[in-house]
């Protein structure tokens, strides 16, 4: 879809003056240039239709369709700041947005700009259905408008789940004057009911996977396909906790589509391996065009830069998460081999040996932590640049860092992410929406809720053999039960608890706080997952109620670079456990708390929901009715 999206741009705005050129009565305005392209003139034919598509993909391009950088702080993800000062944050990490904030109102324009291309698609496509008189042109069209109509589906869903209560506009066609824009509210089951009817003829009419396109390549990959909506369908009763109906999809999701997990999570969030056997559907961003003249903005995004530069950071409680993950000694790929040894003293190489990895592959293939001396950040280990001049801003990382949706892997040398004027922090790293790992954890959990004790850690054991950690529950038949594998029964894996039995109880508590938030933050749509567990305020007052300790590097781990300050986590009044020769007690700052405004401000009624917002209410006279 990347080659397609530059042949629509300059259509695009015409398309969109042209419709509302339709409501002028003036005669000189009514005169068509016939030069430009016009509602009157472009819905010609089938290539006219597939440009139209075309653009429908294009709207998923705005970052405001997933909202991840407010969302992530919104919920337990990220903090919005270099550290943890409880005055520093956006409305979203204060829980203080209404119906005014920018990206409530950005996010509903986002989403309902999709369904309009997906509108115009879909009522044009029946203009033109008995102009299509081959065989070739009737099958494309097909597949054309069952495009458009998961689309539809999918940004239907996300209103439905997100905006007020479910109770939104619902729109199946495409206005033609301002009293066809005044829509009251549809209620949440109608649509539900309209959306899954989408998503439904998405499944019927649409190839499984990518590889099933006719023909597969730039044009093809990336498309909506019969494994999205089915997985789409599943997750539309989750988040309404019926999960027998949820189960009955992802078991199909499963089994019937071919999807594999990747050997590395990495793979699915940096770029390095995009549409990978792992991937339902992504969506699809590039740098390479030339954007200066393009009629649209939104081909590449700027979570990348977001994330390196760290406007966006792992909240402290998700931190400490990644960093206590138990590393399977008997997983070979989890031996180091070839480790520096650090003297003690000078932090000066003095040595190599064969160890384990200090953190597990999942933690140091999603956020960068300033001790991991195993996993290269930006070609170079993190551990062994300060704040040296010369040294690559992203490479010595001071406070913990998201790898998600960064270069990391892909850029090396130390070099970092390109911050050339012609970039201007562009990213053409896809953003997944969903992959078999959320269907493997979200098909878990129905598992769990159907008393299914054994067929759930199936799946999160896959999930935690991937990453290869410690799994859980050895069992009848277990599928890793071997040599290369540690099992244990306490799935408290911090053990503050002590040892426990694998019960349903737990496991549903370690899938929701462990499996879910580790390996899917960023991707997740947790803030739906919270308010469906009824935890959203408890888990933000539990995060609010631990105190953290900071510390700061001295010279790091060679000793030539200057200190990296308040760069590692502990709970208040807990010391390091490793390398406490290189941290400096002294220059710790003491008592600092995460999302404590967030906390006493979220109001389950005002904040499980955004609110309708303002520009709706100003412009619909409708906007407080519900039909």
């Amino acid at each position: 879809m990347k080659n397609r999206i530059i042949n629509i741009n300059r259509w695009i705005p015409l398309l969109l003056f042209a419709f509302i050129m339709q409501a002028c009565t003036d005669d000189f305005l009514e005169q068509t240039n016939p030069n430009k392209i016009t509602v009157g003139n472009f819905w010609q034919n089938i290539t006219d239709l597939d440009a139209g598509l075309t653009s429908v993909y294009s709207a998923l391009k705005d970052t405001d369709i997933l909202g991840i950088p407010y969302e992530s702080t919104r919920v337990d993800y990220s903090v919005p700041s270099s550290f943890r000062q409880n005055s520093i944050g956006t409305l979203f990490y204060f829980q203080n947005f209404d119906l005014t904030t920018k990206e409530v109102g950005n996010r509903w324009v986002a989403l309902y700009l999709g369904i309009f291309r997906a509108n115009q698609v879909i009522e044009n496509y029946e203009k033109l259905k008995p102009t299509f008189t081959d065989k070739t042109t009737m099958d494309k069209g097909y597949k054309i408008v069952a495009e458009a109509r998961a689309i539809r589906g999918y940004l239907y869903y996300l209103l439905n789940a997100y905006y007020n209560n479910g109770s939104v506009p619902l729109l199946d066609f495409v206005p033609k004057n301002i009293d066809e824009f005044q829509q009251a509210m549809s209620t949440s089951q109608a649509v539900k009911d309209f959306y899954r009817e989408d998503l439904q003829y998405g499944l019927d009419s649409l190839p499984k996977t990518y590889s099933d396109w006719e023909t597969v390549g730039s044009n093809n990959l990336g498309r909506v396909t019969g494994g999205f909506c089915e997985a789409m369908l599943g997750k539309s009763y989750l988040i309404e906790n019926d999960f027998p109906k949820a189960a009955t999809y992802f078991k199909n999701v499963i089994e019937n589509y071919g999807y594999s997990l990747t050997d590395n999570i990495s793979k699915c969030v940096t770029g390095v391996d995009e549409f990978n056997t792992e991937s339902i559907f992504e969506i699809n961003y590039t740098t390479d065009l030339n954007l200066t003249n393009d009629g649209e903005e939104t081909f590449y995004h700027n979570i990348t830069a977001l994330m390196s530069q760290g406007n966006v950071q792992p909240s402290s409680w998700i931190t400490l998460k990644y960093r206590d993950e138990k590393i399977d000694p008997a997983d070979p790929e989890n031996m180091h081999v070839g480790a520096d040894i650090y003297d003690t003293a000078t932090g000066e190489v003095i040595g190599t040996e064969d160890r384990l990895r200090r953190y597990s592959i999942r933690a140091s293939n999603s956020i960068a932590m300033v001790d991991d001396i195993d996993t290269p950040y930006y070609g170079v280990t993190t551990a062994e640049y300060g704040n040296a001049a010369g040294a690559s801003p992203l490479a010595r990382t001071k406070p913990n860092l998201w790898k998600k949706f960064t270069h990391w892997n892909t850029i090396g040398g130390g070099l970092g992410e390109d911050r050339s004027i012609n970039m201007n922090n562009k990213s053409g790293i896809n953003i997944s929406v969903i992959r078999l790992a959320e269907v493997y954890l979200s098909y878990a959990e129905c598992m769990i809720e159907q008393g299914d004790l054994t067929e759930a850690l199936k799946y999160i054991n896959r999930i935690r053999k991937r990453s290869h950690l410690i799994l859980l529950g050895k069992i009848a038949g277990a599928e890793f039960a071997n040599a290369e594998t540690t099992y244990m029964d306490d799935i408290d894996l911090d053990s503050s608890n002590g040892e426990e039995e694998v019960t349903l109880d737990n496991l549903k508590e370690h899938l929701r706080f462990t499996e879910y938030p580790l390996e899917l933050a960023l991707e997740e749509e947790r803030a739906l997952n919270l308010r469906r567990w009824g935890v959203f305020k408890t888990q933000l007052e539990n995060i609010a109620s631990i105190k953290y300790d900071y510390w700061s590097f001295d010279k790091n781990f060679n000793g030539k670079h200057g200190d990296r300050y308040k760069c590692f986590i502990t709970i208040s009044g807990e010391a390091p456990t490793t390398y406490t020769s290189r941290l400096s007690v002294t220059s710790q700052p003491t008592g600092i708390q995460d999302m404590i405004r967030g906390a006493e401000n979220f109001d389950e009624n005002t904040h499980s929901y955004y609110p309708i917002p303002l520009d709706e209410v100003t412009a619909n006279l409708k906007w407080n009715q519900t039909k």
